[in-house]
C-alpha cells in the first residue's frame, strides 16, 4: 500500500442539509415569488424535457437585467448574500468536535476533510461564515460579462455529484485542475480517501446517486429531514428510508446531544478505531 488512507471525508449537500434553501431566500430577498419560480415556472421547464438544474439556472438568467428582478446581479453580490445565511443547530461546532476526536487515536494519526457537493450556487455558499472549515466546496456557478452573471459554467445534478466523491476518493481534488482527471484509473489501494472512509449527508433525490455509491462501497448515508416542513418526512421514509439508501434519517440538529450530531460524532469514532486496528495488525504482521 503506497498511500495511508487515513483520512475521513464528510460531505454535505447545502440546501435543506445545512441550512434553508439559499436559492428561495436570494429569491426572496429580490422580490421574486419563490412558490411561482419553483412549482409554476421550474416545473413547466422541467416538464418540457430540461434537466432541473440547468432550468433553474436558466430562470435566474431570466430574471438579469435592468429592470428585471435580480439587476446587474454579481458572483460579488451572491458572496455578499451567502454572509446573510443562518445554519442549523450545532454548526459550526460540529466541525471543531470531530476535528478533537479524530485527533484521540494516535495510533493511525488521522485526519478529517469537509466537503460540500450542491446543486445550489457555489458563489453563495463561498460567501457563508461556514466556507472556511471546507477543503473544497463545488456548487453550480456562473461567469460574468460586462459585469454582469451571463453565463452557466457549472451545473451539478443528480449523478454529478458522485464525480466529485470520486475525485475525493483519488485525490484529484489536491491536483492541478484537468477535466478528465477523475476517469483516470487508480489501484483501490492507491486511493487518497477510501469510500469506506466517507460519510455523505443530503436531504433528498438528488443527493440519491451519492448515498448509492457509499452503500455499495462500504461509506455512510445520513438522510436529512425537517419534521417542521409539510411532506418532508413522508418524502425522506419513501425516498430514502424504504429503499434502504441511508443508514439513518434525521432532523438536521448538529449538537453533540442532538440525534444526528451524536450518531455523526459516533460514526467518526468507529471510522478512526477501524483505522487503529489495521494498523495495529500492519504492525504485528
Amino acid at each position: 500500500m503506497s498511500a495511508p488512507q487515513n483520512t475521513i471525508a464528510i460531505v454535505f449537500d447545502f440546501d435543506d442539509t445545512l441550512t434553508d434553501d439559499s436559492t428561495t431566500k436570494l429569491l426572496e430577498s429580490r422580490g421574486i415569488d419563490a412558490v411561482d419560480f419553483w412549482r409554476n415556472k421550474n416545473n413547466e421547464l422541467v416538464g418540457a424535457g430540461w434537466n432541473p438544474t440547468l432550468s433553474y439556472l436558466k430562470l435566474l438568467l431570466d430574471n438579469v437585467g435592468a429592470g428585471k428582478p435580480l439587476a446587474r446581479l454579481t458572483n460579488k453580490d451572491l458572496r455578499d448574500f451567502g454572509k446573510t445565511l443562518r445554519f442549523y443547530k450545532g454548526i459550526p461546532k460540529l466541525f471543531t468536535d470531530l476535528e478533537k476526536i479524530v485527533k484521540e487515536h494516535e495510533v493511525s494519526n488521522p485526519s478529517i476533510e469537509f466537503y460540500i457537493v450542491s446543486g445550489g450556487l457555489e458563489e453563495i455558499i463561498l460567501g457563508s461564515k461556514i466556507a472556511k472549515y471546507f477543503k473544497n466546496i463545488w456548487g453550480c456557478r456562473f461567469a460574468e460579462e460586462q459585469g454582469v452573471i451571463k453565463h452557466i459554467t457549472r451545473a451539478i445534478s443528480f449523478t454529478e455529484k458522485t464525480k466529485y466523491l470520486f475525485e475525493i476518493n483519488k485525490g484529484v481534488n489536491l491536483m492541478p485542475l484537468e477535466p478528465y482527471a477523475v476517469n483516470r484509473y487508480v489501484d483501490k489501494d492507491d486511493r487518497r480517501i477510501p469510500f469506506e472512509h466517507m460519510i455523505y449527508l443530503g436531504d433528498g433525490l438528488t443527493d440519491v446517486p451519492c448515498f448509492s455509491l457509499l452503500n455499495v462501497s462500504g461509506g455512510h448515508g445520513f438522510g436529512i429531514f425537517d419534521p417542521t416542513k409539510k411532506g418532508s418526512p413522508k418524502k425522506g421514509w419513501e425516498q430514502l428510508v424504504v429503499p434502504h439508501r441511508v443508514h439513518t434519517l434525521n432532523s438536521p440538529r448538529y449538537g453533540e446531544h442532538h440525534d444526528l450530531g451524536a450518531l455523526l460524532r459516533t460514526a467518526v469514532r468507529g471510522i478512526c478505531l477501524g483505522m487503529d486496528v489495521r494498523t495495529q495488525t500492519a504492525v504485528r504482521g
